[in-house]
């Protein structure tokens, strides 16, 4: 099972990229493809930390239903 702590840390520095990119409230043509990335990055780490965070409260020492490579082919 992943480090808890490690994909908490890449949350929040994802988040602080995020916010960062946001904060002159103008995101450039340049930026776009990079929120993206970070929007796409923080659906899989959210997922995965509530499957850790489940898996542990249940006991487990592993995550039952290993979470999807690409959790927005799902949706499809």
């Amino acid at each position: 099972m992943q480090d808890l702590d490690d994909i908490i840390r890449r949350i929040t520095e994802l988040e602080s990229e995020r916010e960062a990119i946001y904060q002159d409230s103008q995101v450039t043509f340049d930026e776009h493809p990079r929120l993206a990335e970070i929007t796409h990055e923080l659906e899989r780490l959210w997922d995965l930390r509530r499957r850790i965070e489940a898996a542990k409260r249940a006991g487990l020492s592993e995550i039952p239903v290993p979470p999807p490579d690409d959790p927005e082919k799902l949706l499809q």
